[in-house]
């Protein structure tokens, strides 16, 4: 597991705040503060409801004992209720430009990891971004990358990380040929996305206009299919909603021109009840095809489609809390 892999001390800009979802209403931010207080010192602990649900925010003073909670309490069962833990990202509403970051080219990592896992696994050497490169059909192709603020801090990842084991596999990590993460990337089997546009009249023209399904992805496994339409219905009908795997999810409108203001809108940003800003583009051409046989959100899904894993550790049970069941 990612939190098995700490590294060299900490520095100053990492994160150290905790993001939780799932929150009973019998727990309060006294209770809150004993369930993550367990796993180190907290500065801060707090409660807060709006909108799109409760929210619970664990600031500690070290990013050692956030990363520690983090891996033990995400997907724990606290009075009734599924914990949803993740790093806080905060967010202007303006996408950070990571022009001028350096790429790092992270191999050799299974089917179990996704974009979150491998941030958290990189997460001390100011990292800015990170994705996994997968098929068609969602599943990783064995490599990823990770965009990291500065050369020196790139360096570093790749001397202290190459060779180290995630989630049982030795990684091989390396400074990546290509200059930016958020340059298209090839797939045997998925064609590269379109370079990212802000303009509707520029996404509109990037798929047909048979296709009026976003693939929502940079998730970290805690949204549903509500939240996605909370997210998303600003911008028309919506004919259904799938999130087939904990990383990504697919939103299905009745009109390509919708599908593709909701690209033009929201990629980049983080929406309410999400943690880290999401990565919209279009639906491949056969997986739209499969979306419009699908049927209303919520209905059995599309043939051969996999129900959604278990949340959080790779679709395995979270491991026993070290100091007992709550």
């Amino acid at each position: 597991r990612a939190a098995s892999m700490l590294g060299p001390a900490p520095k100053p800009f990492q994160n150290k705040t905790l993001h939780v979802s799932g929150i009973s209403p019998m727990v309060d931010e006294t209770l809150l503060s004993e369930i993550f207080g367990a796993f180190g010192e907290l500065l801060s602990c707090r409660i807060t409801r709006d909108a799109a649900g409760v929210h619970g925010y664990c600031d500690f003073s070290d990013y050692t004992s956030a990363s520690t909670a983090l891996a033990a309490l995400n997907g724990r069962e606290v009075l009734g209720s599924q914990l949803g833990v993740g790093w806080h990202v905060q967010s202007s509403g303006v996408k950070e430009d990571t022009t001028g970051h350096i790429t790092v080219f992270v191999g050799n990592i299974g089917d179990a990891i996704d974009e979150y896992t491998l941030f958290e696994a990189f997460a001390q050497y100011n990292c800015s971004d990170s994705r996994v490169i997968r098929g068609d059909d969602g599943r990783c192709l064995g490599y990823g990358f990770i965009t990291i603020r500065t050369q020196d801090d790139a360096n570093a990842a790749v001397t202290a990380m190459d060779g180290q084991r995630l989630m049982g596999r030795p990684l091989r990590v390396s400074l990546a040929r290509t200059p930016r993460l958020s340059e298209p990337t090839t797939s045997s089997s998925r064609p590269p996305d379109p370079p990212p546009s802000n303009d509707l009249n520029v996404v509109a023209r990037q798929a047909t206009d048979t296709n009026c399904t976003v693939h929502v992805g940079n998730l970290i496994g805690t949204e549903s299919e509500e939240t996605l339409r909370k997210a998303f219905e600003e911008f028309g009908t919506i004919d259904n909603i799938r999130v087939p795997g904990k990383n990504f999810g697919f939103v299905a409108y009745t009109t390509h021109m919708a599908a593709a203001a909701a690209i033009a809108a929201k990629n980049g940003l983080t929406p309410p009840g999400f943690t880290r800003p999401v990565r919209c583009t279009w639906a491949s051409e056969r997986r739209n095809a499969e979306q419009q046989q699908g049927g209303a959100a919520g209905g059995p899904p599309p043939p051969g489609l996999p129900p959604p894993p278990m949340p959080g550790y790779g679709g395995y049970p979270p491991p026993p809390m070290p100091h007992g069941q709550l």
